[in-house]
């Protein structure tokens, strides 16, 4: 994406940032200093993703730091980082490990007992010597039980083969030819029914799924790449308020766990955010309540700094990490001062995503804006939106209390415009295009019911021009070609609805064997078979025989959804099912059994 036309002034050398921040104990980190370099449209982001000279997070002049922090040097090889010595204004010298990140170009010090709040921590190495400060935080408060879904509103699903699993009940109302590749991703939550990461093809049959017990939920479900191999994502957690504590979920096609991604420096991620980078890093995103001086809005009180984090999954070390506070202002925010105590969430980061020159973009629900921020110095290179726009807004092209902010390839931008009442009667998925200082509207999509969204939502961009969108509080999801015409559309059961919504292609392989149940009366056995997770199932085979090692082909059927169901004339003792390909290649065999006697057909 382009800068604007106003975005001449240059960024301060790295060199004298550092030298400013190791001198002056009042320092904070600029807001609102402009790049003068303009990344080209569709570059591609740089292959390490790391500074062109050593830097560290937390970053120079930081002042809510956390103190369980490590303190991370990128654009360095770890042997040229010399020793390092960290030494906190209240609690001395501190001793730690210097742990290298997985692709050699920085390493962590990672201190062996906590720093105190309030501190100031100051750190020399052979490659950056800087300072930061440890932020005031209250009591830490006990989250409470995740709300309780409203179980009298709503349908579900139950299944003869899997008893243990209820997901929400689930409609499509629309299915055309024209729609992309793929399946559709989406994690039910809120109503009746289990909540879980889902896949559902286009006829809203499941493909897999995966309930969250414990008090726990999912969101942000998708596919992703990894080390160059598709995976599932999905944050779990627990939710309360708005935001929750939890961590990022990697599984591969086989539905094996992959990795677990934890927000690093003594904080937890949020559900808002799950992207995996092209380096095999994931940005992350914390909400962490710290005091602070509110005299120029309020007095003293509790507000949360939003934080990100880019973390190496490999090592779980913490690649990179900003603070909303010093960066964002308070006369930003649409949400007043909570007048009775409480904690302020002034920003309530939802989305953050690489741009093509490899530094991020925000978007800030609370402040109707979306931040580009500087990989090496932290500053915001430019706002779009809310009260200190750097851009101008063509016809239609303004957005309220967005989600979803995604630089494409083209160089345009897309993102969810929840909007609000009084402004538009609905909400829409847009796509802005960034240039000469003026964001330009591409295209503005609604769903055909009018929706207007209060929260959550998304808008993905399909291989072939059409756009996902998922339409949040309001349980629908559809997808549009690349005219704005509606080819699918589908609905969760009243009480539930799903945090975002995408389609992806995906094969899914599942280690364990299709799950089959069968009744005999008399010399008919009834059978049900399903294989939960499992992409390329095109038809079932009964297979009866004398012994579970001597059985013959009885009766075919096509797949019927989830589960399917072949009765069948046989008086064998022993039955078992093969699942089919389009080709009758043979995917997956159940494990013989003996059906049970029905005893209500006597």
């Amino acid at each position: 994406m382009r800068l604007p036309a106003a975005a001449s002034g240059a960024v301060a050398p790295l060199a004298a940032a550092l030298a400013c921040a190791a001198t002056a104990d009042a320092a904070t980190p600029a807001a609102g200093v402009m790049s003068a370099a303009a990344p080209s449209a569709g570059a591609p982001v740089p292959a390490a993703a790391t500074p062109a000279r050593p830097v560290a997070y937390p970053s120079p002049g930081t002042t809510t730091a956390n103190p369980r922090t490590q303190i991370s040097f990128r654009g360095v090889a770890p042997r040229a980082i010399g020793a390092v010595r960290v030494t906190g204004s209240r609690s001395g010298t501190h001793s730690g490990t210097l742990k290298p990140h997985s692709d050699g170009r920085g390493a962590s010090f990672v201190p062996a007992r906590p720093f105190r709040a309030g501190e100031r921590v100051r750190v020399s190495s052979r490659a950056v010597t800087y300072a930061f400060s440890i932020g005031r935080r209250p009591p830490p408060a006990k989250l409470p039980p995740t709300e309780a879904p409203d179980v009298g509103r709503g349908a579900v699903q139950r299944f003869v083969t899997r008893p243990d699993l209820v997901p929400p009940a689930l409609t499509v109302t629309t299915s055309t030819p024209g729609t992309a590749p793929g399946l559709v991703f989406v994690a039910p939550k809120a109503g009746r029914g289990q909540d879980g990461p889902m896949i559902v093809d286009d006829n809203g049959h499941i493909v897999w799924f995966k309930p969250i017990a414990g008090g726990e939920l999912a969101t942000d479900f998708r596919v992703q790449t990894y080390q160059g191999e598709p995976v599932l994502t999905w944050w779990q957690g627990r939710l309360s308020g708005g935001h929750g504590q939890g961590e990022g979920v990697i599984y591969d096609t086989r539905y094996r766990p992959v990795r677990r991604v934890r927000a690093g420096n003594g904080y937890h991620a949020d559900e808002h955010e799950l992207v995996i980078t092209p380096q095999n890093t994931a940005l992350v995103i914390a909400y962490d309540p710290v005091e602070r001086d509110l005299s120029s809005v309020h007095g003293r009180g509790r507000v949360v700094d939003a934080v990100i984090q880019e973390i190496d999954i490999p090592t779980g070390l913490v690649l990179f990490e900003w603070h909303s506070l010093g960066n964002i202002g308070f006369d930003e925010s649409h949400r007043p001062v909570p007048e009775h105590g409480g904690t302020w969430d002034y920003v309530h980061p939802n989305s953050v995503a690489l741009d093509a020159d490899g530094d991020f973009v925000l978007s800030a629900r609370l402040t109707s804006a979306v931040y580009k921020i500087d990989r090496a110095t932290g500053r915001i290179v430019w706002r779009l939106g809310g009260t200190k726009s750097d851009f101008k807004f063509g016809p239609g092209a303004r957005f309220d209390y967005q989600h979803d902010a995604r630089p494409q390839p083209d160089g345009t931008l897309t993102l969810f415009d929840n909007s609000r009442r009084g402004v538009r009667t609905r909400s829409r998925a847009l796509t802005l295009r960034l240039d000469g200082g003026t964001a330009t509207l591409v295209s503005a999509l609604t769903h055909p019911l009018g929706v207007l969204s209060a929260t959550q939502g998304s808008t993905q961009r399909l291989p072939n021009g059409g756009t996902f969108a998922g339409w949040g509080s309001q349980r629908y999801f559809t997808e549009h070609d690349a005219a704005g015409a509606v080819v699918f559309a589908g609905a969760f059961a009243r009480g539930n609805d799903t945090y975002r919504a995408y389609r992806f292609p995906w094969d899914g392989r599942p280690v364990t064997p299709p799950t089959l149940t069968a009744t005999r009366a008399r010399d008919r056995v009834h059978a049900r078979m399903s294989w939960n997770g499992a992409t390329g199932v095109a038809g079932w085979e009964l297979w009866a025989g004398p012994s579970p090692t001597a059985l013959a082909r009885v009766k075919g059927a096509p797949r019927a959804g989830f589960e399917t169901a072949i009765s069948a004339l046989t008086g064998e003792p022993y039955v078992a099912v093969k699942a089919l390909d389009a080709a009758g290649a043979v995917l997956g065999v159940s494990a013989p059994l003996q059906p049970a006697k029905n005893m209500s057909a006597r």
